[in-house]
């Protein structure tokens, strides 16, 4: 019963990843039109015009709810049914309170960012965005929020594959590359902005 109760929350973290990384890739995609500025605010006048936003923002509340607490049941279900630690590790071990503060600082990385666009001013979007990114502190914030989420990535679609039972090196390779590329899309606009438009 225990083992079905995990595999059920195995099951809900996994289809919550899934809708949040399928949201990641659209938002990336959408962000890299700041480089086209007439797209870019066609685009996010249609997205913040009615409730489409309010729509996406709830849905993607409810798949973090849902991910995180399945996480945490998860870990705490591992952690009974694990009195003793493994003496011997095949591989460098993270300490678990670094994964738990870098979990922490992920969900704030995200609570931030949420305000901060619920905040801004719609019809000054794309100037807000360019106000935003020209103080150093923010572009660095940013960055270490898009590092960590890139970490969590690479581990979490690495263990689906293992699920799966894809341990080749070339599927990690390709999951490598696809983090590589989304969290790269995110980072190029800060990095722009503050370098070339500061």
């Amino acid at each position: 019963m225990a083992s079905q109760l995990i595999q059920l929350q195995k099951r809900s973290m996994a289809l919550a990843g899934v809708v949040m990384t399928a949201y990641l890739i659209v938002h990336m995609l959408s962000n890299l039109s700041f480089f086209w500025p007439d797209t870019f605010t066609k685009f996010y006048d249609w997205y913040n015009g009615g409730v489409i936003s309010w729509l996406v923002l709830l849905l993607m509340t409810i798949a973090v709810f849902i991910h995180v607490k399945a996480a945490i049941r998860i870990r705490k279900a591992n952690a009974q049914a694990r009195a003793v630690d493994y003496a011997k590790h095949d591989k460098f071990k993270i300490p678990a309170l670094f994964v738990t503060l870098s979990i922490i600082f992920l969900l704030t990385f995200i609570v931030v960012h949420v305000i901060q666009t619920v905040l801004f001013d719609n019809t000054e979007l794309y100037n807000e965005l360019i106000q935003l990114f020209q103080s150093e502190i923010m572009v660095l914030f940013y960055l270490a929020g898009l590092f960590v989420l890139m970490m969590h990535l690479q581990h979490s679609l690495a263990n689906v594959l293992q699920t799966l039972g894809k341990t080749s090196l070339t599927c990690h390779s390709l999951v490598w590359a696809g983090v590589m590329i989304l969290i790269g899309g995110f980072a190029l606009i800060p990095v722009y902005i503050y370098m070339a438009m500061s």
